[in-house]
C-alpha cells in the first residue's frame, strides 16, 4: 500500500466503512469500547492494537484492522504477543455481548411458566369442557408458543416452547375432529407430530399417533388405523387407549382373534389417573363402554349389556368424568337393549334421551353419529311413547349440534 492507504486516517476511514449503519453507540455496547475511542478512530486518530483486534471479531474480517494497526506501530514480534493477549480479551467481551443479547431473546421465565401451566389447564378441563369453548383458550395458547418459536429462543427455552405448541397443536387437532373439521384436524395433527419428533416426547408421539389413527379409521381406512395404532411409542399413560383404537379397526376387519387380543390388552392397561397434556386418560370406565360396543359389533351382545351397565353406573356415580365418554357408554347400552334376544326399546330411548341433553350441551362428532345411529335402530319402535319422545328429541336438537358445529 502507498502512504495514504497505509495511514492511520486510510485506517479510520476503512473502519467507518466497516461499520455501516450500525451506530456507534451500538458497536460500542456489541465490542466494550467506548464510542468517543471509535469516533476518535474514525476521525484519524491511531487506534490501539485491542480494538482492533476486538473489531476483526465482531467483523469477522481475519485479522485486517489489527495486521494495519500493526503495520503502523511498527511493532515486531513482541507487539504480535500483546496483539494475540489483546484478541482474547476483545473475544472475551464479545462473548460477554452476545450472552447479554441471548438472555434477551424470549421468552421470559414468567411467561414459558404461563404457557406451561395454560397446557395443564387445557388438559385438566378437555373432557370436561364443551369442545367450542375449549377450542379459542387452546388456539390462544398454540398461537403464543408458535409466535415465540419464530422469535427465536434458548435452547432450553426451545425445547419447552416446542413440547408447548406440540401438545396445543394436538388438542387443537382433536377439537376440531370432535367439532366435525376434519381437514383442520389433519393439518393440525401434522403440526403437533412434526413438534413431537424435535422434543422426542414419548406421550405427544403417541397421542398424534392415536389422533391419526382415528382420522384414518373414520376415513375408512381401517386398515392404516390399526397400523399407526400398533407403531405408536410405547408408553402407560397412552398403552390402553392405543390398544383400544387397534381392537376397534380389527374389529371392522373381521379380525376377530386380534381384535380380542387387543381388547384384553387395553383392559390390562386402563389407568385411572389425572390427566395430563396428550390423550385424555383411559380408566376401566372408557374400556368397559369401548369394550361392550365391540363386543355388541362382534355379535356378543349379551355379554356386552352388563360390561355396558357397569360403565353407565361409574359416570353416573362420578367415578368417571367426561361428557364425551359419558354419552357414548350411554349410547352402547342402549343399542345392547336394542338388539338383545329380547329389546328393550323403551329403556334404550330413555338412554338415548340423557345422550342427546349431553350433546345439545357439548356436540362431538363422534357423538352425533352415533345418537343418530340410535335413532335409526329405534325407528321400528316408533309407536312406544318413550321412544316417540326420544325421536322428537332428537329432531328438535339444532342442526350445529348434530354437524359438529
Amino acid at each position: 500500500m502507498d502512504g495514504e492507504d497505509d495511514s492511520a486516517a486510510a485506517l479510520g476511514r476503512r473502519i467507518r466503512q466497516l461499520r455501516g449503519r450500525t451506530s456507534q453507540d451500538t458497536l460500542s455496547r456489541r465490542i466494550g469500547f467506548h464510542r468517543t475511542r471509535i469516533s476518535k478512530v474514525e476521525n484519524g486518530e491511531m487506534p490501539s492494537a485491542d480494538l482492533c483486534s476486538a473489531l476483526d471479531a465482531y467483523w469477522g474480517t481475519g485479522g485486517e484492522l489489527a495486521a494495519w494497526q500493526a503495520r503502523l506501530d511498527g511493532s515486531g514480534e513482541a507487539t504480535a504477543n500483546r496483539r494475540e493477549v489483546f484478541e482474547f480479551s476483545a473475544a472475551g467481551l464479545i462473548a460477554a455481548e452476545t450472552y447479554r443479547r441471548r438472555t434477551r431473546i424470549g421468552p421470559d421465565p414468567l411467561t414459558l411458566a404461563e404457557l406451561d401451566d395454560a397446557i395443564d389447564q387445557h388438559a385438566a378441563v378437555f373432557t370436561t369442557t364443551a369442545h367450542d369453548a375449549l377450542a379459542p383458550l387452546v388456539y390462544r395458547t398454540w398461537t403464543s408458543a408458535e409466535t415465540l418459536l419464530d422469535a427465536g429462543a434458548k435452547a432450553r427455552a426451545q425445547a419447552k416452547l416446542t413440547a408447548i405448541a406440540g401438545y396445543s397443536s394436538y388438542m387443537l387437532s382433536r377439537l376440531a375432529f370432535n367439532l366435525g373439521d376434519q381437514a383442520a384436524s389433519r393439518r393440525f395433527v401434522t403440526q403437533a407430530g412434526d413438534h413431537a419428533e424435535q422434543v422426542d416426547d414419548p406421550v405427544l408421539s403417541a397421542s398424534v399417533a392415536a389422533m391419526t389413527s382415528t382420522l384414518a379409521f373414520y376415513g375408512q381406512q381401517h386398515a392404516t388405523a390399526v397400523d399407526l395404532a400398533r407403531r405408536a411409542p410405547d408408553h402407560p399413560y397412552t398403552r390402553a387407549r392405543l390398544a383400544a383404537y387397534e381392537a376397534r379397526g380389527l374389529t371392522v376387519l373381521g379380525d376377530r382373534d386380534g381384535a380380542h387380543a387387543a381388547l384384553d390388552r387395553m383392559r390390562r392397561s386402563a389407568v385411572d389417573v389425572p390427566p395430563r397434556p396428550g390423550s385424555s386418560p383411559f380408566g376401566a370406565a372408557n374400556a368397559e363402554w369401548f369394550r361392550a360396543g365391540l363386543l355388541a359389533r362382534l355379535g356378543a351382545g349379551r355379554e356386552a349389556e352388563p360390561i355396558a351397565r357397569t360403565a353407565v353406573d361409574a359416570f353416573d356415580r362420578g367415578q368417571a368424568v367426561g361428557f364425551e365418554d359419558h354419552g357414548h357408554a350411554l349410547l352402547v347400552l342402549a343399542t345392547t337393549l336394542v338388539y338383545r334376544d329380547q329389546p328393550e326399546p323403551a329403556e334404550a330411548a330413555a338412554l338415548g334421551q340423557q345422550a342427546v341433553t349431553i350433546l345439545s350441551a357439548s356436540p362431538t362428532h363422534t357423538l352425533r353419529g352415533r345418537v343418530g345411529r340410535l335413532g335409526n335402530d329405534l325407528s321400528a319402535h316408533g309407536t312406544i311413547p318413550e321412544v316417540a319422545q326420544f325421536r322428537e328429541q332428537l329432531t328438535a336438537v339444532s342442526r350445529p349440534a348434530l354437524m359438529g358445529g
